[in-house]
């Protein structure tokens, strides 16, 4: 007897029926084209068969799920109904078995039915269950998500220079996020059969959304129970299940403080960056000249001057809304407005915990900025900071609430709105990392591209996570991700002291994020007269100190600086100078009401109590030697299923634009470098069309990728970026309006060494001139870069590592292609004596050069296997703590399981485990299993059926606690800078919604390895926790 049988007799309640009763055998007999279900007597003797085609289903249906559920209910009201004399009627009475072969959708619907309350009587009576389904080794699973956890941490640690962005993390103070039960289902069937499909297998549901679109037909719902989430993929009428991801808002701004550019003046007055939300703005000068210097870097200034500049061409945002009563923005909505449509696909109360949506009409956003910035970089109307595409059409289609992040299924009616309002360019400055190409706004930006329509992404602002770490939904085929190039120029805030006693001399200070007290001269009150005390504003700090017009001077200790803060703000101080005695204040608290910053010890020993001190606090712009390369923010590739990503560059550092309130902002983030890229691709389109062409999208894509200009790695380092970061390179407006040639593909997605070490690749050359053209090739290839550390199964954080190498390519040294023709150019690459353990990323261009033109394809490829890459983190990297991930827990005291051997399950007193994986993988599963299981437990037989009651073959009390499809790696950065890590809390049921019985137990995390074979244990890695008992 197999797995199967053994874990679901060992779980019924069988009768004890006398041997020489009258037993019947149903038996399910599932394919792909057909459910056969045969009645037997205890001799194995038909009584009776039907099939999903003899009750009428016809073709395709015959195999689906509601074919072999309404077979089995055929079956059932056969046998109720059956007459004394019938063969039939034995089955009415006697004990039942229930045999099945083959892994058709019939097998999971015949269960179904018998756990319906047309089977309740057939249950009751059942005696045994045998799986005769011949299995290969690992079985079979049918995909499903389950509930996911992540943790947004805090920083603690940094190590040494060796690995310069690898952070300590403290997980203690970590807590489990559930996702929702929150599904979209595509169908092939009206909406209603959906609906009844789902009432009939009584499985309740709220309504969220519907899609009724040529692009995707569907609903969202968000399920009651874990254990209906098994029907789903198997109703008739659906055709793909999608697990709905929440994204956060896009931050406002990027600190440039990890980037090291802070320097120092001639004076010797720190530098501070420039933080969006101060009052010390730059001045008018000084945004004109980051905003010509973003113009020109991508040559939209030249195309402005061929008086291209939009007109006709429809760009449609979808972000956080947009506040269009700007004066850059026209100060209006809708016809002869610059933004002239959009929608508010949910209401300022919108979040993917409330689900509170209240789609209408779109108001005038105030709330959030992040759309009005973005929007503001193609539209602005005002002389002084122009927009790159002014006089096009501009939509915007709102997917945020006031508060909170949005969902995949959200951004997908936004896509499909923009779509049906006619948009050319629809511009997406929202996600998160994802380095799989399947999730649902992926496919319907993939499916806009198919029809004709460009879709421009954000790339992402997780560079500093190392290669592998792609973003959605720029993982969509066809759709173009954008990467960040930074300006000539960095803001800064000059922010320097002067004291009355000290004439031309200067000290620095550090403002916190929100000051207000610029260029002032206040008398300094150090509160502290004896200088003996760190207790000052601990307390007796009152308002009859007079505090209001002065700089409170105080140091740390005594209590807490948010206590003595908060003492001096109700004593009505305006203004404290925090004194760094111990040299180990980074950042002065805010606090709304009052005016903080720190200054360090040298400062504090030459003020003298009340003196009159100035606070300089003046904007400047610096020279930035990283002027035109990619910032190092911008995420980096490839997708985990071998995608490059990301396909071009744009400017997107120190962007000056528009925010609600007639205000304006200076952001940063590939979020303002898609609406550059969008931009442009609108001055082409309008170019096309004023010449009386029509470009299609993989032609216009073409034209701006293989017309795009190479960018070094950095400012110190010879040889181009990797392709995975910089695309095809940094997108040069003037040399793809001048061109007569395009290659197609744009870029060659070589994936990994799975499939052999060598790539064959044809490239088709286009000319649409007047003229023969005749090519010299060339192969310059950028910089290998390694996803690995050397010796670790980490991968590298910002700076990669990398080499010279790269890959051998053969190829013609010339071609020629004729006047208003086309040629093929076969290429071939290969490799070898490379270090595939650390997975180098080796990338290039195919350039092809003649007198008139040049053109370069972009290539990118891993020279490893992915699926030899350690999935499962086994180290003590990021935590630094002495014992390995993975690791389980109390949730109450955080106290390890390896102390702790027992739980009650009451409040927090239940077990916890905390896992992170090195690299993506495709399904993730925990289990709950017997304390005497192994390793590799996943084994596959009829995963369905265990969901109901479990999987290990040693217990009957084991069951799968947790699923996910299509995995990302963690990274191994602070806040804002990804997951670095996952945390599954038990709340005391099983995922399909069964209590766990008391018993002792283990933790079993299963990580499918990239292209594993999900029905072969060798291919999945494993872990086992210690034993604990539950009560």
């Amino acid at each position: 007897m197999n797995n199967f049988a053994k874990n679901l007799n060992s779980k019924l309640q069988f009768i004890n029926y006398n041997k020489t009763a009258h037993k019947s055998i149903i038996n399910v007999h599932s394919t792909r084209n057909n459910t056969i279900i045969t009645l037997t007597n205890n001799n194995n003797q038909p009584i009776t068969w039907l099939s999903s085609g003899s009750i009428g289903f016809k073709s395709s249906q015959k195999s689906g799920y509601e074919a072999g559920y309404q077979s089995t209910i055929k079956l059932f009201d056969m046998i109720n109904q059956s007459s004394p004399d019938s063969p039939l009627h034995q089955s009415k009475f006697g004990p039942i078995e229930m045999h099945f072969r083959g892994f058709g959708q019939g097998r999971f619907a015949s269960w179904a039915a018998l756990l319906s309350q047309q089977g309740e009587s057939f249950k009751q009576r059942l005696t045994l269950i045998k799986d005769k389904t011949h299995l290969v080794r690992g079985g079979t699973r049918p995909k499903k998500q389950r509930r996911f956890y992540h943790h947004r941490h805090r920083i603690i640690l940094v190590s040494d220079d060796s690995t310069p962005f690898i952070l300590a993390i403290d997980w203690r103070d970590s807590r489990p996020t559930t996702r929702q039960l929150l599904y979209t289902l595509e169908i092939d069937a009206p909406h209603q059969t959906l609906f009844e499909q789902l009432n009939k297998r009584d499985i309740p549901y709220t309504l969220t959304h519907t899609f009724s679109s040529d692009l995707f037909t569907g609903a969202s719902i968000l399920l009651n129970n874990h254990e209906d989430r098994i029907h789903l993929p198997l109703l008739q009428s659906v055709k793909h299940v999608y697990p709905i991801n929440s994204f956060d808002n896009p931050a406002n701004s990027l600190s440039q403080d990890s980037l090291d550019l802070s320097t120092q003046s001639a004076y010797n007055s720190q530098l501070y960056p420039l933080v969006s939300g101060t009052q010390a703005l730059p001045s008018h000068s000084s945004v004109q000249l980051l905003s010509a210097s973003a113009l020109r870097q991508s040559a939209i200034t030249q195309a402005h001057e061929r008086n291209l500049t939009g007109d006709g061409i429809f760009i449609a945002f979808i972000d956080d809304g947009v506040d269009y009563t700007h004066p850059g923005l026209g100060g209006c909505f809708g016809e002869n407005c610059p933004i002239s449509h959009g929608w508010d696909l949910v209401g300022d109360n919108y979040n993917t915990t409330t689900h509170d949506i209240s789609p209408g009409p779109l108001g005038a956003t105030t709330c959030k900025s992040h759309g009005t910035s973005t929007i503001g970089v193609a539209a602005s109307q005002l002389e002084q900071l122009p927009g790159a595409a002014p006089n096009a059409t501009f939509g915007m289609y709102r997917i945020f609430g006031c508060y909170g992040s949005s969902g995949d299924d959200v951004l997908a009616m936004g896509l499909i709105k923009a779509y049906e309002d006619g948009a050319d360019i629809i511009n997406i400055s929202a996600g998160g990392p994802d380095g799989w190409t399947t999730s649902l706004p992926s496919v319907v930006a993939s499916r806009i591209v198919e029809k004709g329509r460009h879709v421009v992404t954000s790339a992402g602002n997780y560079g500093l996570q190392g290669l592998l770490y792609s973003n959605s939904p720029a993982g969509g085929i066809g759709v173009t991700p954008v990467a960040s190039t930074d300006l000539p120029y960095v803001p800064y805030l000059n922010a320097s002291l002067t004291m009355e006693s000290k004439p031309g001399d200067r000290f620095p200070y550090v403002p916190a994020t929100s000051f207000n007290k610029m260029n002032v001269t206040v008398p300094a009150y150090i509160l502290d007269k004896s200088g003996n005390s760190t207790s000052d504003a601990c307390n007796n700090v009152t308002t009859s100190d007079k505090l209001d017009d002065v700089a409170v001077i105080i140091k740390p200790g005594g209590c807490s600086i948010g206590e003595k803060l908060e003492n001096l703000k109700s004593a009505n101080a305006s203004l404290v100078l925090i004194s760094d005695i111990n040299g180990n204040l980074t950042s002065s608290p805010a606090v709304e009401g009052l005016d903080t910053a720190i200054i360090n010890l040298n400062t504090t020993r030459n003020l003298l109590d009340g003196e009159n001190i100035t606070l300089h606090y003046t904007p400047i712009l610096q020279e930035n030697p990283r002027d035109g390369l990619i910032s190092q923010y911008s995420s980096m590739g490839p997708s985990a299923d071998g995608y490059g990503k990301p396909a071009v560059g744009a400017p997107g550092a120190n962007i000056p634009t528009l925010a609600p309130g007639n205000n304006y902002m200076i952001q940063s983030g590939t979020s303002f470098s898609a609406p550059y890229y969008s931009s442009m691709l609108a001055l082409l389109l309008q170019d096309a069309r004023r010449k009386g062409q029509m470009l299609k999208p993989d032609v216009a894509r073409a034209l701006m990728l293989n017309g795009a200009t190479s960018v070094m790695l950095d400012d110190d380092i010879p040889g181009p970026a990797f392709t995975v970061l910089q695309g095809s390179g940094v997108a040069n407006l003037t040399a793809t309006l001048d061109a007569t040639t395009y290659a197609l593909p744009d870029i060659l997605n070589l994936n990994d060494t799975y499939n052999g070490v060598s790539k064959s690749h044809t490239i088709e050359v286009v000319n649409m001139g007047s003229e023969e053209t005749t090519f010299t090739i060339l192969h310059q290839p950028a910089l290998t870069g390694y996803v690995l550390d050397d010796g670790t199964i980490q991968p590298r954080t910002w700076l990669p590592e990398h080499s010279t190498d790269s890959a051998e390519v053969d190829f013609p040294t010339t071609l020629t292609v004729s006047a208003n023709s086309s040629a093929s150019l076969d290429v071939n690459f290969s490799y070898k004596d490379i270090d595939d353990h650390r997975l180098p990323v080796y990338s290039g261009w195919i350039v092809l050069e003649s007198p008139e033109s040049r053109l370069q394809v972009s290539y990118n490829g891993i020279a490893g296997d992915l699926s030899k890459m350690q999935v499962l983190d086994n180290t003590d990297d990021l935590f630094q703590q002495g014992f390995p991930v993975p690791f389980a827990f109390r949730q109450s005291d955080k106290n390890l399981i390896d102390t702790v051997d027992s739980f009650s399950m009451i409040g927090l007193d239940k077990p916890a485990v905390i896992y992170r994986l090195t690299g993506p993988s495709p399904y993730l599963r925990i289990d709950l299993v017997d304390d005497t299981a192994k390793r590799n437990v996943i084994n596959g037989v009829l995963n369905w059926m265990n969901d109901i009651f479990g999987d290990d073959e040693r217990s009957a009390k084991s069951g799968v606690l947790y699923e996910e499809l299509g995995v990302s790696r963690n990274g191994f950065m602070g806040s804002g800078q990804g997951s670095s890590y996952q945390r599954y809390d038990m709340d005391g049921k099983f995922a399909n919604g069964q209590t766990i019985p008391s018993g002792t137990y283990r933790f079993h995390i299963s990580a499918l390895k990239v292209h594993g074979d999900e029905n072969n244990n060798d291919d999945y890695e494993t872990w086992l926790s210690e034993k604990f008992t539950i009560k």
